[in-house]
């Protein structure tokens, strides 16, 4: 019986998705501590051109286009919004009802 549920365990989803994160920190721990024992291995970045970030936002603002952060903050926006406002209509309901 004993068996036959650790066989069960291993084939479910969950205990594959655990295994797999806890393979996956151990493999990021050793990686982490192999690299501070060896920094010469780990390439230096090259640090960016001054200004750089701000030419690139001002050439973006001179084509007219829109960052793929700017659309998504206004879709998180107008959901929350949407979301917000049927969560209000629910809850005054609520209070009528139960009074």
């Amino acid at each position: 019986m004993e068996q036959k549920k650790d066989s069960i365990n291993k084939c479910s989803i969950f205990y594959l998705f655990h295994t797999n994160h806890n393979s996956r920190e151990e493999l990021e721990a050793r990686l982490l501590d192999y690299m501070q024992k060896h920094p010469e291995l780990t390439p230096s970045v090259p640090a960016p051109p001054p200004d750089e970030f701000q030419k690139i936002m001002a050439e973006f603002n001179k084509r007219g286009s829109k960052t793929i952060v700017r659309k998504q903050l206004k879709v998180l926006h107008c959901f929350n919004f949407v979301i917000h406002f049927f969560q209000k209509i629910v809850f005054i309901f609520e209070r009528r009802i139960l009074k």
